[in-house]
C-alpha cells in the first residue's frame, strides 16, 4: 500500500486546524471548569471534550488516512460548543 504524501499546504491546513483544535477544547474546558455549569451541560462538555483529544491524536498520527477529509468536518463538531454555553451560565 503506498501512502499519499501532503502537500505543503496540506500540510499548514492541518497545524492550523490543531491549533484552533486546541483553542475550542480550552473554551470545553472552561465550561467544565465552571462551577455554575448545570450536570448535564457537564456530562456532554466531557463527551465532546473527549472527542476532541480523539480528533487531536488521529490528527497528530502521520499514518492516519483521511486526515484532511476530517479537517473538513471539523467546524460542525465546534458548533457544538454553542450549544454547550446555551447551558452554562455565564459563559
Amino acid at each position: 500500500m503506498v501512502m499519499r504524501v501532503l502537500t505543503d499546504a496540506e500540510k499548514q491546513a492541518i497545524e492550523e486546524e490543531l491549533e484552533t483544535l486546541d483553542s475550542n477544547m480550552e473554551k470545553v474546558a472552561n465550561i467544565l471548569a465552571n462551577k455554575k455549569t448545570p450536570y448535564f451541560t457537564g456530562i456532554n462538555a466531557e463527551k465532546l471534550l473527549e472527542t476532541f483529544v480523539k480528533v487531536k491524536d488521529y490528527l497528530l498520527d502521520d499514518k492516519a488516512k483521511n486526515r484532511l477529509a476530517l479537517v473538513e468536518k471539523l467546524p460542525l463538531l465546534y458548533l457544538q460548543i454553542n450549544k454547550l454555553k446555551i447551558g452554562a451560565p455565564n459563559e
